[in-house]
């Protein structure tokens, strides 16, 4: 069926798309805001070039709306502000329906509270939220880089000591404002009268993007609005790194610092210039199709968005996911361009379907059924492997985020810093080091290919997860700072993703190595960095040849869809993200450690990764654990493929 056909006019500037399922919100209120809404357009007053006004931010409360200012955890103990707008008569022994609300790109909560206000007004509990590094928010282990080695070892899962480090903000990262936004769904899960199966999620800007990829990662959020964002459908598949950006890359592994470039629209501070690239990681328009029926999907685009484009990319989402049994619709704000939906009659219309849409789709609790689980967690090493005697490298040290990694970097015979050798990292498994892939990087080396063997942040010699302890004031218009600080130094988790982001570093660490061809990077894994040389090769197009041993392959024969966890694993969310900060004894650290490597486990499906690897990189997979043969195997691998 054509677009045309789906298309309904109501003004001659106003298209909405609406799902077949069922009647969807009424759009009676852009006609009665119409004259207000063609003044914007045309009032030089109300134009909004490059950024919104601190005057588009000022709200008056309703009448009985209170306000009560929280901090959440993300990450094991990064602390995060949040802001509740509780009701007109909410009691903590009532069942409300609740919604997070999220800022834009380089924005604050305090720009987008007025839409947590009108939400309350309606008779939701909503919470205004800022992602970490911004605001009232802390700065995560991403953005604490220790200014001294970092002498802890995997004796102890937590140290606590004063230390020198710089404090980043501003880090502009998708991937933590996913995180951000789950945390947030699971303290309002805890939270005395809330619903916890009545839960929504708002967001706006680049915010309307990050709703959308938590919802295609998130069966307990049962309503999303996304405002002036364009997650138009698109093909999966690994990200290029743009040419511009490879040397930046190089150099922020190598020396923990990249270049900057300006954040721009209504908050003008810096961002780092990586984040364009490593923005890409989160493609909401990839991952529509895991949104499941059971949660509706309202898209608010602006007619003349001079950022997304209009309102096409929100249109064609509504379709697609219509056409799979998504309740969705896309009501376009007409004449308005990008900042305008933010004050005025924007803010009116916007925020009135908004609370419509939530009003109507978190009306009444639903649960979907638990996730599959088709792996146990597996048993970590006992120990680190011992190095392997005669195995001659040299330890090198990199940056992965703001954490310094180790690696030992295996040469072959005769290599040349002038030559351009075929390369490849080799990821320990589940909880070893890279003492356990020495002997099969020299084997590597010995047959002409270099081979860096990497700890993961926090094993080995690598540097932990960092937190502080002390309470800190921030002021985003310092992005970095020098701090003498109490911290605490996290070691032995297991995370799935990080050590995904640690391979990837370690690749650009490679790229810029004298004597390595860039351009002939391969992966190696056992286990289950076996399924991250799957994930490694879907996220990234560098990996020209991956060797996959005894992969654990979670994933097969289940269908790709948001996770929903079970009752005990929504516990276990609630309490991580309401329990405090990070861990100060070992044995509360290593009960963290367990309960996350259990709930990251349940979502890493690296089998559902699969058709996302391009014809451009070659996998083998080797059923045999480990063993000569199966190191000659991958050996031929890569000198064939690299």
């Amino acid at each position: 069926m054509s677009i045309s056909r789906l298309l309904v006019v109501l003004t001659s500037c106003l298209v909405m798309v609406a799902s077949p399922l069922e009647a969807q919100i009424s759009t009676a209120v852009i006609d009665q805001h119409k004259a207000a809404l063609e003044r914007q357009t045309t009032d030089p007053d109300q134009k909004r070039d490059g950024g919104t006004q601190p005057r588009d931010w000022e709200y008056q409360l309703a009448d009985g709306v209170r306000t009560r200012q929280v901090t959440f955890y993300v990450d094991g103990g990064v602390p995060l502000y949040g802001k509740l707008f509780l009701p007109k008569g909410f009691t903590a022994t009532g069942k409300y329906s609740a919604v997070v609300v999220g800022h834009g790109i380089n924005a604050l909560s305090i720009g987008i509270e007025k839409f947590a206000s009108r939400f309350a007004e309606r008779g939701l509990v909503a919470m205004a939220i800022d992602y970490q590094s911004y605001g009232f928010s802390g700065s995560g282990s991403d953005d604490l880089r220790l200014l001294d080695p970092d002498p802890t070892t995997d004796a102890a899962a937590v140290t606590e000591a004063e230390r020198r480090l710089i404090v980043k903000r501003t880090n502009l990262n998708n991937v933590h404002e996913v995180a951000d936004f789950r945390a947030a769904v699971s303290f309002l899960q805890g939270e005395p009268g809330v619903d916890p199966d009545r839960i929504g999620i708002w967001g706006s800007s680049n915010g309307g993007a990050i709703v959308m990829a938590v919802a295609a990662l998130d069966a307990r959020v049962k309503a999303v609005v996304s405002q002036v964002s364009a997650p138009r459908p698109a093909a999966r598949g690994p990200v290029a790194v743009a040419a511009n950006l490879l040397q930046d890359a190089i150099v922020r592994v190598r020396t923990g610092q990249g270049g900057e470039v300006d954040g721009g629209f209504s908050f003008r501070s810096k961002i780092d210039a990586w984040s364009n690239q490593r923005n890409r990681d989160v493609r909401p328009g990839t991952t529509l199709d895991q949104i499941r029926p059971t949660t509706a999907v309202l898209l608010i685009p602006a007619e003349k968005d001079e950022l997304t484009g209009g309102a096409a990319g929100a249109i064609e989402a509504a379709k697609f996911l219509s056409g799979r049994g998504v309740p969705s619709q896309a009501v376009v704000l007409p004449g308005l361009m990008h900042f305008q939906a933010y004050s005025y009659a924007g803010f009116e219309v916007g925020s009135s379907l908004a609370a419509d849409w939530f009003v109507k789709y978190l009306a009444s609790p639903s649960t979907v059924p638990p996730s599959a689980h088709p792996v146990a967690t597996p048993a970590p090493a006992v120990a680190p492997t011992a190095p392997v005697a005669g195995a001659a490298g040299k330890d090198v040290r990199f940056f992965s985020e703001a954490v310094s990694i180790h690696g030992r970097l295996f040469y072959p015979p005769g290599f040349s810093t002038t030559g351009a050798a075929p390369a490849v990292v080799l990821a320990p498994g589940w909880g070893e080091t890279a003492a356990a892939t020495e002997k099969v990087a020299a084997q590597f080396a010995a047959k002409g290919i270099v081979a860096l063997a990497i700890d993961y942040r926090g094993w080995g010699k690598s540097g932990g997860f960092i937190y502080l302890a002390d309470n800190t004031r921030w002021d985003d218009r310092l992005r970095f700072s020098q701090h003498t600080s109490k911290v605490r130094i996290r070691r032995k988790r297991l995370l799935p993703e990080a050590q995904v982001i640690d391979i990837r570093n370690a690749i650009t660490f490679l790229q810029g190595e004298p004597g390595v061809d860039a351009a002939r990077i391969g992966v190696w894994g056992t286990g289950v960095s076996g399924g991250h040389v799957v994930a490694t090769a879907a996220a990234d197009a560098r990996v020209k040849a991956g060797v996959a041993v005894a992969p654990v392959m979670a994933g097969k024969d289940m269908p790709r869809q948001s996770f929903s966890p079970t009752a005990t694993e929504r516990a276990d969310l609630v309490r991580l993200a309401r329990s405090g900060p990070a861990p100060a004894t070992a044995a509360a650290a290593t009960a963290m450690n367990a309960d996350e490597a259990r709930l990251a486990l349940a979502q890493y499906l690296p089998f559902t990764l699969l058709d996302q690897i391009p014809k451009s990189s070659a996998l083998l997979f080797i059923t045999e654990e480990r063993g000569d043969a199966a190191v000659d195997a991958a050996v031929q691998w890569f000198l064939k493929n690299l």
